[in-house]
């Protein structure tokens, strides 16, 4: 199933509705705001840490925090964002198993992402409260 989602991914609406929000700070950032309740669904738990790494790593772009992103991958980043809370994907959640196609993509898209996310996380730890 998880190539079958990834490839209807791949050629569906998802990446050009994450480029109609991106420079939309306001879209963008209610986007943000729902995902703390899709990450608790149960068939969510394996990804959360994930989705919250993407939901972070958008939100610092978008409030001007983190500057050295790689456009294509906040592109994606918010795509399979937008992919996880829709309730109109591939494998609709309100059927039983309708979220392992979330789970896919979110797989996926982390898979993807995996250096510029590294990059993040290392200039968000360098970016920390120092010790004085």
């Amino acid at each position: 199933m998880g190539k079958i989602v990834i490839n209807c991914f791949k050629k569906g609406k998802w990446m050009s509705r994450s480029n109609s929000l991106l420079g939309n700070k306001a879209k963008l950032t209610a986007l943000l705001a729902m995902l703390p309740r899709y990450m608790k669904k149960n068939g969510l738990k394996r990804v959360k840490e994930d989705l919250s790494l993407m939901g972070q790593y958008i939100n610092d772009i978008v409030h001007g925090s983190y500057k050295d992103y790689n456009t294509t991958g906040l592109t994606l980043a918010v795509a399979a964002i937008i992919y996880t809370i829709s309730p109109f994907d591939f494998a609709p959640d309100f059927i039983p198993l309708g979220l392992l196609d979330d789970v896919s993509i979110i797989t996926w898209a982390i898979a993807q992402l995996n250096e510029e996310l590294e990059k993040y996380k290392e200039r968000k730890e360098d970016s920390g409260p120092k010790d004085a």
